[in-house]
């Protein structure tokens, strides 16, 4: 997800939309500002295929507000599995909807239906600036397509930001705290195997394999939100750009090792684990069902 620098727009400049060239034509045929998130039990049904397989368990969610938007930045894991539970999670449970900001490629790939409906659009400055305008939580993924498609030589959960800071000027330009997020389970599931090079900002097509062994649960960490007010809007101050962003930076990778350390100590990591466990309750509650109802007859025939 790549931001461009802002030109400066006098403060009382009329709120107007235009929609950007090039790549950003997708929103001629999206209009981002009028769309409507699914119902809850609708969002919950599109979920159905994760269901069976990876469970949620999320931390910090009583820190989020829900009476201000809020510029929502996490790690993005291989293949982005985790973004829809995310959504799901600040939904379901916080009745916040968040709109992603995508990448510019994947809205040429089957994936672009996918994601405009649960609400994402290319993330340009004049999107993100529509969209702040309109007062609307927005979710970036700073790492992007990197993230996404990670090199198989790069360390599980490492934030691939380089010296970005678009995120950070969009914060402070629309004076949006930013919300860190972390997220961990996802990329313990894959086994990398190769990387096919897609001649595309040096990015490749990791190919990967798992198995029912390492299917398991997905963990999601909220953080305490950052304010950007002491900014006072200068959002072409690279010093103050750059402060925010090792700010989020270093609050989501404490998040991150929050979680690893949650995961490791939990018995119902895995999915495998956590089915026997149902079984074991299961059969446990049937006996003890069993056993009572034989001593209830027992009794009748004494």
């Amino acid at each position: 997800m790549h931001f461009h620098l802002y030109q400066a727009k006098p403060s009382n400049a009329p709120v107007e939309y235009r929609p950007p060239h090039g790549a950003g034509e997708e929103v001629a045929r999206h209009d981002i500002c009028n769309f409507t998130p699914p119902t809850k039990s609708v969002m919950d049904a599109l979920l159905t295929p994760y269901k069976p397989f990876i469970s949620v368990e999320s931390t910090g969610l009583h820190r989020i507000p829900s009476n201000t938007p809020h510029l929502f930045v996490s790690n993005h894991s291989i293949y982005g599995i985790e973004m829809p539970l995310l959504l799901n999670q600040l939904y379901q449970h916080k009745d916040i909807f968040p709109r992603g900001l995508a990448d510019h490629f994947h809205f040429a790939t089957l994936n672009g239906p996918i994601i405009r409906a649960f609400g994402a659009v290319d993330g340009t400055r004049e999107n993100v600036d529509a969209l702040m305008e309109k007062g609307e939580s927005v979710l970036v993924y700073p790492g992007g397509g990197h993230e996404v498609l990670k090199h198989s030589s790069v360390p599980r959960y490492e934030l691939m930001w380089k010296q970005r800071v678009g995120f950070a000027r969009c914060a402070i330009k629309h004076g949006y705290p930013i919300l860190p997020c972390a997220c961990v389970g996802t990329e313990d599931m894959f086994e990398s195997v190769c990387d096919i090079p897609t001649g595309y900002k040096g990015m490749v097509l990791p190919i990967s394999v798992t198995s029912p062994c390492k299917v398991q649960k997905c963990f999601f960490w909220f953080g305490t939100p950052i304010e950007t007010k002491q900014y006072n809007g200068e959002y072409t101050c690279d010093e103050y750009a750059k402060e925010l962003r090792d700010k989020t930076k270093l609050a989501i990778e404490a998040g991150m090792k929050e979680l690893k350390e949650k995961q490791a100590s939990d018995p119902e990591r895995y999915t495998v684990d956590q089915y026997k466990s149902q079984i074991r309750r299961k059969f446990c509650s049937s006996s003890v069902s069993a056993a009572v109802s034989d001593d209830e007859h027992s009794l009748k025939e004494d």
